[in-house]
């Protein structure tokens, strides 16, 4: 089943959704505003490369069994962990993504609200509420199941989760990382020097073993500074907020309001990242891109008009939460009254 084209002259530039299978260079500041999904789970797969390694010295020196037996089951432990590795990594970095001059403009910029659909991700469920969501009415001979979702524009209940690695992050966090990654790491290679019998090993070893270790470091450190710096997003109909707590969740929350009603939205099923953009007039493209100032020195969007991105790819619900998203951008119900300060007011 095809996507419906966009054909408009003049598209309802308030309301209207235009569907395409790329994205446009609407993300091309992504890989500097510090979200750190696909960071997480590449080095979260090198992690994996020392499950072989425990399991393999746990079974010899803990268990007793033989080197037979610790290197058989070392074995189908590195290939289980692969392929579960594979399999996390195709989840959440399958998109368009791609870096510096490499991005087009892929997305129809006179629709306020855009959603890029890789071909992978276009299950017939999806195209379903695509097909009525772009044309607002429903085929008569596939009925819409109770569990789908509102498919014109309509209310819903606040949704609040919590974007995982998914926004960008300020120096009270990253330095939360490194302290809590040279921490753990060193906790971690302790309890490995025990296990295999004195940290001679750990300092003849190379390649994988030495990846793994750089990874747990990276990866641990960032889990510490997320559950230590809390980041929630609440979103209602026309409104989506960024809630950034202090530590452990202390402190009166800096809340960061973005009016869905007016500001351009372009949701990736492909990575389930958001980009919010910052308003602009109605019929105004998106401004051509610029050499970034820092380092690749690779394309971006010039300054004051980068969007604000949220991944949600670790956020259980995902799909439903981007397609609400849509939704809470074209409504034509009046956003709901909720609190400034509480998260759930």
């Amino acid at each position: 089943m095809q996507t419906p084209e966009n054909t408009e002259e003049t598209p309802d530039y308030a309301r209207g959704l235009f569907v395409c299978e790329k994205i446009g260079h609407e993300f091309a500041s992504l890989g500097s505003t510090g979200t750190l999904v696909s960071l997480i789970s590449s080095q979260g797969f090198a992690m994996l490369f020392m499950s072989p390694v425990v399991v393999y010295f746990a079974l010899l020196n803990l268990v007793g069994a033989s080197a037979w037996v610790a290197g058989i089951g070392a074995g189908v432990t590195g290939v289980a962990v692969t392929l579960v590795g594979i399999i996390m990594l195709r989840r959440v970095n399958l998109s368009n993504h791609k870096g510096g001059a490499f991005f087009r403009n892929e997305s129809d910029s006179r629709y306020r609200v855009r959603a890029v659909i890789p071909r992978k991700r276009r299950t017939e469920r999806l195209i379903r509420w695509v097909e009525a969501a772009v044309h607002a009415e429903l085929v008569e001979d596939e009925p819409v199941q109770q569990a789908d979702l509102e498919q014109v524009p309509g209310g819903f209940e606040p949704i609040i989760v919590r974007p995982w690695f998914g926004v960008n992050r300020g120096k009270a966090f990253w330095w939360t990382a490194i302290v809590g990654g040279i921490v753990c790491t060193a906790g971690l290679l302790q309890f490995i020097s025990l296990l295999i019998g004195g940290w001679g090993m750990i300092l003849d070893s190379a390649g994988l073993m030495g990846y793994a270790i750089m990874g747990a470091a990276m990866v641990s450190g960032l889990v510490c500074a997320e559950l230590i710096w809390p980041v929630y997003v609440r979103l209602v109909p026309g409104r989506l907020d960024l809630f950034r707590y202090g530590f452990l969740g202390s402190g009166t929350p800096t809340v960061e309001t973005h009016d869905l009603k007016r500001q351009g939205v372009c949701v990736d099923f492909g990575s389930y990242t958001i980009a919010v953009e910052p308003e602009r007039a109605i019929g105004e493209p998106l401004p051509r891109l610029v050499q970034a100032k820092k380092w690749p020195h690779g394309q971006t969007l010039p300054e004051g008009h980068v969007p604000c991105y949220v991944c949600l790819a670790l956020v259980k619900g995902r799909r439903e939460i981007a397609q609400r998203v849509i939704q809470a951008a074209r409504t034509d119900e009046s956003t709901p009254v909720v609190s400034g300060l509480e998260l759930g007011g």
